[in-house]
């Protein structure tokens, strides 16, 4: 799926490449994770437009990922896709045309997509609710802010992407640091009473799809702590079933709903990518490839190597050498 934009809001400016964790430093985040699930040079572009209470991030991913966020509890995301390759699946959910999905819960959200791009808006829950009362009038306590899919369509959603895309553009010229800009405030406002009055309106009521089944994602989150727990000592399927307290087949449904892939292999897709993070963490070099390697499980260096050569078209020293 493609939206055909005008130059000036399609181009990224020049030298914005970050990588996933530099991205998300600084930001109102309890967890990111990125996992690589198909070979391919791992390229990022990314944008940051931060204001006081909001949040305008925009990013292209070139091979397939799965991202996992979990934003802090006074922030909620609106996640808005504007081109992909293949599916795009939200917290399950298969993305259509000028889709939002609203991810308001203590859960955060799993995306898995390929050549996406992707257009999100963070939002401090407080303020948002503030402007959701004035409008309705009703009281900020009666205001709920769920997780949910909204089917802007063609007209309303091609207006939302290019009000997204403009304001990211005008805001170019408040640099903050690489890829990352200063939102203005008159337009946060302006935005925050748009964003409210989306929210409200009875046409988007009426075609928002009430709470996403977030099964799936409880049972993968449950499996995915069990594998972090063992850290060199990799569980079996059988583990992973007994702390998701499901069986194998819907250990099997509920990974492949998520992220597009079974058990095994997505979680070993997760540790090669925690590698590749490793060798390029900013805080400190590695003291070797072999101690990033063997930190993650991987006892064999020649096997890990070739299949990290495999997945991203180089090999860990030579990833390491580039830093």
């Amino acid at each position: 799926m493609r939206l055909k934009l005008p130059t000036h809001l399609s181009r990224f400016p020049a030298k914005i490449d970050l990588t996933h964790q530099a991205f998300w430093r600084g930001l109102p985040v309890l967890q990111s994770e990125t996992v690589q699930l198909r070979p391919g040079r791992p390229v990022y572009k990314m944008l940051q437009i931060t204001g006081r209470d909001m949040l305008i991030l925009r990013s292209k991913v070139e091979p397939k990922m799965a991202s996992t966020i979990v934003p802090d509890p006074d922030w909620m995301v609106l996640v808005a896709p504007v081109s992909w390759l293949g599916d795009y699946v939200f917290n399950g959910q298969v993305a259509r045309p000028f889709d939002v999905f609203v991810s308001a819960g203590p859960d955060g959200y799993s995306a898995t997509n390929e050549r996406r791009h992707n257009l999100a808006v963070g939002l401090r829950k407080s303020r948002l609710r503030d402007a959701c009362a004035n409008l309705s009038g009703r009281h900020v306590e009666d205001i709920a802010l769920d997780d949910q899919r909204i089917a802007l369509g063609p007209a309303l959603g091609t207006r939302f992407h290019r009000r997204l895309l403009e304001t990211i553009a005008a805001s170019l010229e408040k640099p903050l640091a690489p890829g990352k800009f200063a939102l203005d405030a008159v337009v946060e406002n302006d935005l925050f009473s748009e964003l409210a009055g989306l929210m409200m309106a009875e046409t988007i009521e009426e075609n928002a799809i009430s709470s996403l089944n977030l099964d799936p994602l409880r049972v993968v989150r449950r499996a995915e702590g069990l594998f972090e727990d063992r850290g060199t000592d990799p569980p079996s399927i059988s583990d992973l079933c007994k702390a998701a307290n499901v069986g194998a087949t819907t250990l099997h449904l509920c990974f492949n709903d998520v992220y597009g892939a079974p058990p095994i292999s997505y979680l070993h897709a997760k540790r090669i990518t925690q590698a590749r993070s490793a060798i390029l963490t900013e805080e400190r070099a590695p003291p070797s490839v072999k101690d990033v390697a063997l930190s993650l499980g991987f006892t064999h260096s020649g096997r890990f190597a070739e299949r990290y050569r495999r997945f991203f078209g180089e090999y860990p020293s030579e990833t390491l050498g580039k830093r």
